[in-house]
C-alpha cells in the first residue's frame, strides 16, 4: 500500500512540475499564535514563570494576523497583511512594514528585509533550506492534496511540521521555510503555539514578475551566518535571563 501512495505522490509531482513552469499565484495565509503554548514550550523556563505568564495573558493568549505569499517558479516574495485585528495590537503594526521575505530560484539568492532585535537587517545571500524529514501522512488544506514533513530547529528548540501540496512542485513557503518538493501552504510549530495554514490559494497563468523588496534607508546587510549568530546569542543570553527568546525575535 505505502508503494502504490509514493507511486501516486510521484506522479502528481512530476504532472505538477511540467504545470507549475508557468504558473504564477498569491497564497493568503492565517497565522495563529498562542502565547500560552509558546511559553509553555521554552524548556529552560521554570514551571512557575510559565505559570505566571499564562496568569498574564489569561484569555487573551491567541490572537491571529494574516500574510500572503506571491510565488512563480522563479521567486517567491512573502509579507504580512493589514487587517482588523492590528489596531488591537498595535504594538505588531512596525511589522507590515518591516518584514518581507524574498527567494530568487534562478539565482539561488535571498534578500530578506526584517525587524529583529530592535533592529532592521537585510539577510542577503544564497538560500539556505531547512533539513527536513518527510513523513507520510496526507490530507487537503485550501483544495490541494498536501504531504508532510518535520524539522527540528535546534537554535530555537521548536518543533516544526510543514504541510506541502503535491501538485505545486515550488520549493517556497511562508515566512523563510522552504525546500520541500512542493509549495508548504502549512507550518505548525510546537504543536499549535503558532499555525502558519493556507486559507485561499489563487493560481493565475502568465508572466508576472515578483518584487524584490527594496528600500531608501542605509540597512546593516548579513549573511546567513552572521543571521544564525545573532539568533544564537540572543537566545542563550535569553536562557541567562530566564526570558523567553520570542520578545525579540520571530517564533
Amino acid at each position: 500500500m505505502k508503494r502504490i501512495i509514493f507511486l501516486i505522490i510521484n506522479l502528481l509531482i512530476a504532472v505538477g512540475f511540467a504545470d507549475a513552469q508557468g504558473v504564477y499565484g498569491t497564497i493568503k495565509y492565517k497565522v495563529t499564535h498562542n502565547w500560552a503554548k509558546k511559553t509553555a514550550a521554552v524548556e529552560y523556563l521554570s514551571q512557575a514563570e510559565k505559570d505566571e505568564m499564562m496568569y498574564v495573558w489569561g484569555n487573551r493568549s491567541e490572537y491571529t494576523e494574516y500574510t500572503k505569499l506571491d510565488f512563480s517558479s522563479k521567486a517567491t516574495r512573502y509579507e504580512e497583511l493589514r487587517d482588523e485585528n492590528a489596531a488591537e495590537y498595535a504594538g505588531y503594526s512596525w511589522r507590515n512594514d518591516e518584514y518581507v521575505i524574498y527567494r530568487n530560484f534562478e539565482e539561488n539568492s535571498t534578500y530578506d528585509y526584517m525587524r529583529m532585535l530592535d533592529k532592521l537587517y537585510v539577510v542577503e545571500d544564497s538560500i539556505v533550506f531547512q533539513n527536513w524529514k518527510i513523513l507520510n501522512d496526507m490530507r487537503e488544506i485550501a483544495g490541494h492534496i498536501c504531504m508532510n514533513a518535520s524539522w527540528q530547529d535546534t537554535t530555537k528548540m521548536n518543533k516544526i511540521v510543514a504541510w506541502y501540496a503535491l501538485d505545486l512542485p515550488i520549493s517556497g513557503g511562508p515566512e523563510r521555510f522552504g525546500g520541500l518538493p512542493g509549495m508548504i501552504l502549512e507550518i505548525n510549530i510546537n504543536n499549535d503555539a503558532m499555525i502558519i495554514t493556507a486559507e485561499n490559494l489563487t493560481l493565475n497563468q502568465g508572466d508576472t514578475a515578483i518584487a524584490k523588496p527594496t528600500h531608501k534607508r542605509k540597512i546593516k546587510k548579513l549573511t546567513e551566518m552572521d543571521y544564525l549568530g545573532l539568533i544564537i546569542n540572543h537566545v542563550q543570553q535569553c536562557k541567562k535571563d530566564e526570558q523567553p527568546y520570542f520578545w525579540g525575535l520571530r517564533y
